[in-house]
């Protein structure tokens, strides 16, 4: 009989393995949408919750307006952002095709720019200086080099817009996808939650941690992390859109990257431009460039940054670096997100599992 009992657990084990597989495979196409919405509504969620708060509930017309609201709220959100990034995707694109059109023309007017005396032949010693010889710009054929590069680079521009292009009707799908996975969770996002617990295997009170942990960790990563990067970004392309820098758009997306960089961070962008405005123009116009972007850009990054996440991450800058990085490389775009919440979530399930004694660790043990 206990024999019996516990083949029938084995078998029931398995089948729900099976299961879970299985549902991962048919969910697994559409875990991007899934992401994206879930992100959104959790940005969103607080503001979508007061208006509906104002609503009177005993109201038999409180149905039809909650489902109205979700409804706004779901296709304004994937409108409004849909309507930015197209905005920006294809200036952005546009500034780098300007970009990389005068870098090729400045080359071929100056062949031998690292070989002539002045700024060229200066760089070209600081680089051989930095790399300790292992680097001579002045004997490379650097015309060649770069004018390959962005030969290369500039088709790569080319075909990614085509592609874009072409892949119209996907990215239209994908948005519907968003916007109704986005209207059901302003609807339904409490019900989810539940049944999400409910169908996973572990005890109900850890998954509401974790699920509570998701929630905190994308909002502060949002307000601490990207917020800020976002602000960095837009206070740098206005500096440069006063100072007239070619391509300003271009280099406050780069700021944006940048800003993820532990120690250095923007000054990896600001600073090479301050640099050459001391040679195109004067020194005065690049020390008013360099104070500005030193005080608005990277200084007050040190205030911001602590005041949006009081410390509700308790997870080193550098670690948030890599984990991004090493996100876009697994996940692509969406490793943005996914590499921060998988450190930080496995931080807190190791958390868990320490408190709950489930991999039998205790403080007697590790001592």
């Amino acid at each position: 009989m206990a024999q019996k009992k516990q083949i029938q657990t084995i078998s029931f084990i398995a089948l729900l393995a099976l299961m879970i597989v299985l549902m991962g495979k048919v969910l697994l196409p559409y875990m991007t949408v899934l992401l994206w919405s879930a992100v959104m509504y959790i940005l969103i969620s607080p503001l979508h919750s007061r208006i509906l708060a104002r609503f009177n509930k005993k109201s038999r017309l409180y149905e039809f307006w909650r489902h109205i609201l979700a409804g706004l709220f779901a296709l304004g959100t994937v409108l409004v952002l849909t309507g930015i990034a197209i905005f920006l995707g294809f200036k952005l694109i546009g500034q780098v095709k300007i970009f990389l059109e005068e870098i090729k023309l400045f080359v071929l007017q100056n062949p031998h720019f690292f070989r002539n005396e002045g700024i060229g032949l200066q760089i070209s010693k600081l680089v051989k200086d930095l790399s300790l010889g292992s680097i001579d710009l002045s004997s490379l054929n650097v015309k060649a080099e770069i004018l390959s590069f962005l030969s290369k680079y500039s088709n790569r521009i080319a075909s990614f817009t085509g592609g874009v292009i072409r892949n119209l009707s996907n990215l239209v799908i994908s948005l519907f996808f968003i916007c109704f996975a986005l209207y059901f969770f302003f609807l339904d996002a409490r019900y989810l939650a539940n049944v999400l617990v409910s169908a996973v295997p572990i005890d109900q009170k850890n998954t509401k941690h974790l699920l509570s942990k998701f929630r905190d960790v994308t909002k502060n990563l949002f307000m601490g992390f990207f917020l800020v990067a976002f602000y960095q970004a837009i206070v740098a392309f206005i500096i440069f859109s006063i100072f007239r820098i070619q391509g300003s758009l271009l280099f406050a997306v780069l700021i944006l990257f940048s800003s993820f960089v532990p120690m250095i961070g923007t000054g990896l962008v600001w600073g090479p431009i301050g640099i050459s405005l001391i040679f195109s123009r004067s020194f005065a116009t690049a020390t008013v460039f360099g104070l500005l972007c030193a005080f608005f850009i990277s200084f007050l990054d040190n205030f911001l940054r602590p005041f949006f996440l009081k410390d509700r991450i308790k997870i080193h800058p550098l670690l948030i670096f890599f984990s991004i990085i090493g996100g876009l490389k697994v996940f692509g775009f969406n490793g943005v997100l996914l590499g921060p919440l998988i450190i930080i979530l496995f931080f807190t399930i190791l958390d868990i599992a320490l408190e709950e004694d489930v991999i039998g660790l205790t403080s007697e043990t590790i001592e």
